[in-house]
């Protein structure tokens, strides 16, 4: 069972999990709506979406989501939303108290409250509306699930109190670890207690000056000997840090990655990806998964022989990465988007949007030692000189909230990309054997992308395969092993990890696009290209029902790490 990626000893937290009253408004604008005239006639679950249940399943509109929470004490308060999908309007006591756009990333609002009862609203719209949220396009290659997908806390913070804890290993030799606290307080306040424990053993312990606002300080410490993580031996490490009457529990792993030569380094040693793309998703639950669909998929990549996982195309949810921290999964980390071009990346209000996606993902990422690099902009016009500018905004924000990490994107450009100075590691995706070229064809295809990848001067990066695949729909077994059988999917995926895993070494490693079939855009011209209205290029089914190519990967990603 995945466990919350921060927990509190001292500050008051009302976990808002559950039924919530509920009522699907429709065609209307959030600012006409009378937030005390909302006639509550239904319930949701939270986390949950809305749209895909039996009785709004596929519908688009504004919804209303209501809960009550009794205050012991009044004062400020900070609710904690996980993700909440597109776009939502939060209301305390029926005082709007704030917006927020993109529906894969965990935000905070806060308000003041009396003592007693409080009432929640959010108002949510799953609508397609630029405008607004310039981050969810129709046309992506997944449904955009509407609903509080995600958990849903209420918070009494002390003052002052910590809004956020990073950890970073600054020197895995020595096992130096940095510690970033950043706090907020109403006045100034000197000689606070600060104590950080690490598992069993103080390594902080001294008074500090807090100023009025928000103040941010960083401590270093080593902690010799402690078990380090890898993907073989996933050690965690409990970190409890205090400031006054305020704390943070958080589970760090010490470890460091970086990028050399052709090869991914973690603590010092060459890893090999042996992955794949996954989506958030599933038919009965849309993005708000269960913990148990979450514990299977991570039980079934382990099962692949699988390391790796790639976040597709959004910020992950803290649960995932806990049980990737645990279950020793290394896993790429990206921003929203996909496919996205010049009008987008020259648009302030994308661009705006997308740092505050950026913001907000490495704000939940950072802690996680499994997360060992991030992405942005999947398959965006990257060799389309009018996109640079865009791409090394977005890059560039990266690197500054988080230099420990590695960066990339994925590319389907490769010959006319103008950015893969920009990153660490390059990333192609090619679909040789279902969109182009056959089966037999796919070692001399692979091989002329990295030669063209080399060819612009970048032979001496890391390069990985980051999507492969082709279409099946589970069941379908065809004796002429034709497009959209199990056959013909489990002889392309054969061929792609065959060559890259064993043929040549230019290769760090190899993403299966993807893990399991998703639904796809409701857009018609998508769904015609989609049997079922399905992107079917899963190696499961949405049920997580396995195909032939989910052998056929095994056996490649367990003779690849040695495995039986």
């Amino acid at each position: 069972m995945a466990r919350r990626f921060r927990e509190h000893d001292l500050r008051g937290v009302t976990d808002l999990r559950g039924m919530w009253d509920f009522a699907f408004l429709g065609e209307v604008e959030p600012d006409d709506v009378d937030v005390s005239a909302i006639r509550f006639n239904d319930v949701m679950a939270v986390p949950g979406c809305f749209d895909a249940t039996p009785a709004y399943a596929g519908k688009r509109g504004l919804a209303a989501y209501r809960t009550r929470v009794l205050l012991p004490k009044g004062g400020r308060q900070w609710l904690v939303l996980d993700g909440v999908h597109h776009w939502c309007r939060v209301c305390a006591d029926r005082r709007a108290i704030g917006d927020h756009a993109g529906g894969f990333t965990r935000f905070p609002m806060d308000f003041e409250a009396r003592a007693g009862e409080v009432e929640i609203v959010v108002l949510v719209d799953n609508r397609f509306n630029y405008e607004r949220c310039p981050l969810h396009v129709g046309y992506f290659d997944w449904y955009q699930y509407g609903g509080i997908a995600r958990g849903a806390e209420l918070h009494s913070p002390q003052d002052p109190f910590i809004e956020s804890l990073s950890v970073a290993t600054s020197d895995w030799s020595s096992r130096e670890i940095t510690l970033t606290v950043r706090c907020r307080a109403s006045a100034q306040r000197r000689g606070l207690p600060l104590t950080a424990t690490f598992g069993d053993a103080v390594v902080v312990d001294e008074p500090v000056d807090v100023a009025a606002g928000v103040c941010e300080f960083e401590r270093s410490f080593r902690v010799p000997g402690a078990p380090l993580w890898s993907p073989d031996a996933p050690n965690l490490h409990l970190l409890h840090l205090r400031l006054g009457d305020d704390d943070v529990r958080e589970r760090v792993g010490i470890r460091q990655v970086w990028t050399e030569g052709r090869k991914i380094l973690l603590n010092g040693e060459p890893v090999r990806l042996l992955g794949v793309n996954r989506h958030e998703s599933h038919p009965q639950f849309g993005h708000g998964l269960p913990d148990s669909v979450l514990l299977w998929d991570a039980q079934l990549i382990r099962d692949l022989g699988g390391n790796f996982v790639r976040g597709s195309h959004y910020p992950q949810d803290g649960r995932w990465l806990d049980l990737c921290d645990e279950l020793g999964l290394m896993v790429w980390c990206e921003s929203t988007g996909w496919q996205h071009g010049a009008e987008h990346l020259n648009d302030s209000r994308f661009m705006q949007a997308q740092l505050t996606n950026v913001e907000e993902m490495v704000a939940v990422a950072q802690t996680h030692p499994s997360v060992i690099m991030y992405g942005v902009l999947n398959e965006g016009r990257s060799g389309d000189p009018a996109c640079r500018r865009g791409y090394e905004t977005l890059l560039s924000r990266l690197r500054q909230l988080d230099p420990t990490r590695p960066l990339t994107y994925a590319s389907c450009w490769l010959e006319e990309d103008v950015c893969f100075d920009l990153v660490d590691l390059i990333a192609m995706n090619d679909y040789p054997g279902w969109y182009h070229h056959t089966v037999s064809e796919i070692p001399a295809v692979l091989d002329e992308d990295a030669a063209t990848v080399d060819g612009k001067g970048f032979a001496g990066k890391p390069l990985m395969v980051s999507e492969i695949g082709a279409e099946a729909l589970w069941g379908w077994r065809d004796w002429n092993a034709e497009r959209w059988s199990e056959q013909h999917q489990a002889a392309v995926v054969d061929a792609g990890c065959k060559h890259v895993l064993f043929e040549r070494d230019r290769w760090c490693g190899i993403a299966i696009w993807q893990f399991c079939d998703v639904r796809s855009s409701e857009e018609v011209g998508r769904a015609l290209s989609r049997a079922r209205g399905f992107n079917n290029k899963g190696i499961v089914d949405e049920y997580r029902r396995p195909k032939m190519a989910y052998d056929v990967v095994r056996r490649h990603f367990r003779a690849a790490r040695g495995k039986s």
